[in-house]
Parts: C-alpha cells; sequence; structure tokens
C-alpha cells in the first residue's frame, strides 16, 4: 500500500508542476475557512517485545480499518506572483468513534520471555496540526491546484494484552498516548460561490511505549500508516 501511495502522490505531484498559469494578475493575500469532512484507510503495524533475564522474544502483526473525521480549518494564502499560490494554515480534527484491533501472534520457543497470545487495539480521539501548501492557478478564475506537507498531533488510545498459556490468566496495558502523524498530498480548489476544495494525503506516525520492571521488560510499538481523502466547501477574502 505505501509503495502505490507513494507512486499516486508522485503522478498527481508532476500535474501541479505542469499545470498552466493564468494570465499575469497583481499579488494578493487573504484568509480562508474550510470545513471538510475526511475518509481515511488506515493500517496499524503493532509490535510487542519481552524481556525477561537478558533473553528477548518479539511479535508483529497488522490490522487494517476506515476512519472518518471532521476537519475545520483556517489559514492565509498568496498569491506572490502570476499563477503561483503559497499558504499556511490550522486545522482541529475530531474523527469518529473508530477502532482498529488485531491479534498478537504469540512467540513458542519455549523460555520465559515468550510472547503470548492476545488482542490489541488503536484509536484516535481528537487532534490539531498545521498544513503549509504550494501550487499553481488553473485558467482565469479562482481554482487551483498544489502540494500539501503537514504535521498532526494526535491523541490515541493504544491497548495491548496476553493470556498466560499455563494459566489461562488474562492482563491488559492500555494508555493514552499523543503521537505525530507526517503527512504529504495534493489538493485541488475548484472555483464557485462557495468554493470546493479536495485533498488527498497519504500519512504515517510511530509510537514507543515502554513498560519497565526490575524483572520484566515490555517494549510496544505502533506504526499508523494510510491513505485519506476529504471534500470540503470553504470561503476567504483570497478569492
Amino acid at each position: 500500500m505505501k509503495t502505490h501511495a507513494v507512486a499516486f502522490l508522485a503522478s498527481l505531484a508532476a500535474c501541479v508542476a505542469c499545470a498552466p498559469g493564468p494570465r499575469p494578475a497583481q499579488a494578493q493575500t487573504g484568509f480562508f475557512i474550510r470545513l471538510a469532512p475526511e475518509v481515511s484507510s488506515v493500517t496499524v503495524e503493532h509490535t510487542k517485545t519481552v524481556t525477561i533475564g537478558g533473553g528477548s522474544s518479539t511479535s508483529t502483526s497488522s490490522a487494517n480499518g476506515f476512519g472518518a473525521a471532521v476537519v475545520l480549518t483556517g489559514g492565509l494564502r498568496s498569491s506572490p506572483s502570476a499563477g503561483w499560490v503559497f499558504g499556511g494554515e490550522l486545522e482541529a480534527v475530531l474523527p469518529s468513534p473508530r477502532l482498529i484491533e488485531g491479534m498478537i501472534d504469540p512467540t513458542n520457543s519455549g523460555n520465559p520471555h515468550d510472547v503470548w497470545p492476545g488482542r490489541w487495539e488503536f484509536s484516535d480521539k481528537f487532534a490539531m496540526g498545521g498544513t503549509v501548501l504550494a501550487g499553481r492557478s488553473v485558467g482565469d478564475g479562482g481554482s487551483r491546484v498544489y502540494l500539501l506537507l503537514g504535521l498532526r498531533r494526535s491523541r490515541g488510545e493504544f491497548a495491548t494484552g496476553g493470556t498466560n498459556p499455563e494459566t489461562g490468566i488474562a492482563g491488559e496495558d492500555r494508555e493514552r498516548l499523543g503521537h505525530w502523524p507526517v503527512s504529504g498530498g495534493i489538493g485541488m480548489t475548484v472555483d464557485r460561490r462557495w468554493p470546493v476544495d479536495l485533498r488527498v494525503r497519504y500519512f504515517r506516525s510511530v509510537v514507543d511505549w515502554v513498560i519497565s520492571q526490575p524483572d520484566l521488560g515490555l517494549d510496544y510499538g505502533y506504526v499508523v500508516s494510510g491513505l485519506s481523502f476529504s471534500v470540503g466547501i470553504g470561503r476567504g477574502s483570497d478569492r
């Protein structure tokens, strides 16, 4: 999925670079606001490492899911020269209840540090972030195509568990942690009375969560990645 996403975004980036600009116009800067639903396809990879007595075992598993969110964005856009558009924005993201869960593959080496079977979970709660964009106007109206680079601060809930195969006793570790999804993609604004704004982004974040005890070490890793698509409406003074 990662290879296909990068190839897709690279081809769209080439379209942005080749987009024809409008006839020369006076430079302008304006404020805009955007409200958009966002849907995403998400892959979560969970790695669990157990360390006991100087030895360790590691198990990695992954799961896929879909999510949805409402994104409110506000920022500035500037057209310093004919055809070119630059901007910066801040955004608040309210995700719908989304739970991605998978199963831990146990290790069966017969050592005390074996990874036990169990469930793991991931869900996002809230995010805020920022995005910079650069692109070109298309034609003589207010339509634009542009590239995006963003960073969000997300608050997520992470859980991982295991069942002792000898006793059948189950346990779970659960924590709310912050993570930083980095994203890159492409967008297009179609000039209307209420401009329609479309965006496709690839995103990725990495989280490590460590529990240390005198005779036991637990290292949990999560890689959250995927592709998001949003269609929003906006309004601003830069039209």
